[in-house]
């Protein structure tokens, strides 16, 4: 039986509360607060020294005031946060990694737990090993399972796209796809399901241990499966390696735990690994990890939608920037998958620039309201000032942007040269 849209697996999915998260939800910069602290002191110091003046010497009264606004203006505190942004998000661009905002450079410096989904993820799907296992498929029969394949985005069904051969797409009718675990239509007047062996008809297939197995159904027939074994992407022990001395470090699979014996070589015997997790799994125990601290999912594709709007930064890695990619907080290029503790590491630097610039632009405030506040700052030299304590406070951002990505840049360039 075929359901209608509403009533759809991925519908429900999408309906779930981690889809209806409001802009307002998200978590405000530390910026505003300090930025309004400012304020409000720079007033505070501006209406004593014009109180004072008004009582002991009035004709020093607006001078004062008036340098004190000049000289402590808040722009160099704005400037600092929207240049080392700008800086920052313009250095993570260029080693592969896509932000959507610059308050996501503050989430990832609250992260304990990093989740990985498998497949897609930490293999890479276009060098993924397929072999066949089963009845001889007829010319008709593989133009049918690929029309099939390609109607879905998911990792296993975009493998079997490409090992097949290239065949005209037929018409598709009744399509149907439940995520994670299958997808089915009648083409050209034949019902063809791919899938688990959950998906297909009960008691006409059985799951196998020897990595993912994708069944083929034609007309209530098994006809075999294709199993297809992950190539894991470069530098993976030591990618995650990396990242388990800083975080807390699980993999999700919708797979079997074929290759579980491996994931425990690359994290140890301690490895926090789950098996068979639907997208709603997925979700769901990102959920309850929550409660420990702020959680990071990476994961590629619709299977991973709810968990990466569910976590509190959702990265979504893909190998092809012309791939549909979920809605997420930032999108890595698979090619910088091996340098992403260092990504990681880059983004926490964040809150240290914009505090040392904001350290830098409260020392120069302090020396130019202890003058101006004496009444011995002219307005003028106030209003000289002020425009370079903004260039000062740009070239700090900017250059400190660039100084600690030197690191980035080393690990960067080795792994592509070693690749080559």
């Amino acid at each position: 039986m075929i359901k209608e849209v509403s009533q759809s697996y991925l519908t429900q999915l999408w309906n779930n509360d981690a889809f209806s998260k409001k802009s307002d939800d998200k978590s405000k910069s530390f910026i505003q607060p300090l930025s309004r602290y400012f304020t409000l002191v720079l007033f505070s110091i501006a209406i004593v020294t014009g109180v004072y003046w008004y009582f002991n010497d009035y004709a020093k009264l607006w001078p004062a005031v008036t340098s004190i606004l000049i000289v402590a203006c808040p722009c160099a505190l704005l400037l600092s946060a929207t240049f080392t942004n700008g800086s920052m998000l313009a250095v993570l661009q260029r080693y592969g990694l896509y932000l959507k905002s610059e308050t996501v450079l503050e989430k990832i410096s609250k992260i304990k737990t990093i989740v990985f989904d498998k497949t897609g993820t930490i293999t890479e799907q276009a060098k993924s090993k397929i072999i066949y296992n089963g009845n001889d498929l007829t010319t008709e029969q593989v133009a049918l399972v690929r029309t099939l394949a390609n109607q879905s985005n998911h990792p296993l069904s975009r493998s079997i796209t490409a090992y097949l051969p290239f065949t005209k797409s037929l018409s598709v009718k009744k399509f149907y796809e439940e995520k994670g675990k299958g997808s089915s239509a009648v083409i050209n007047g034949h019902l063809v399901k791919l899938g688990s062996a959950n998906f297909i008809v009960k008691g006409g297939a059985s799951e196998l241990s020897n990595g993912s197995n994708v069944f083929v159904e034609i007309n209530h027939q098994v006809l075999g499966n294709f199993s297809i074994k992950s190539t894991y992407r470069k530098h993976l022990q030591t990618t995650l390696g990396d990242l388990k001395q800083k975080f807390s470090v699980m993999i999700l699979s919708g797979d079997n735990n074929a290759e579980e014996g491996y994931l425990k070589t690359v994290l140890g015997d301690d490895a926090n690994l789950k098996f068979n997790m639907s997208p709603q799994n997925k979700l769901d125990y990102v959920k309850s990890i929550q409660c420990g601290g702020n959680v990071m999912m990476v994961g590629d594709g619709l299977n991973d939608a709810g968990a990466l709007m569910q976590s509190d930064v959702g990265i979504a890695i893909t190998d092809n920037i012309n791939n549909f990619t979920p809605e997420s907080d930032g999108i890595l290029d698979g090619e910088s998958f091996s340098i992403f503790p260092e990504l990681i590491a880059y983004c926490k630097k964040h809150k240290y620039i914009i505090s040392g610039s904001f350290i830098l632009s409260i020392l120069y405030n302090i020396v130019g309201l202890y003058f101006a506040v004496q009444g011995n700052l002219s307005p003028v030299i106030a209003a000289i000032l002020m425009p370079v304590s903004s260039i000062s406070i740009i070239l700090f951002t900017t250059g400190m942007s660039s100084l600690l990505s030197n690191k980035l840049k080393v690990k960067y360039h080795g792994n592509t040269n070693n690749s080559r």
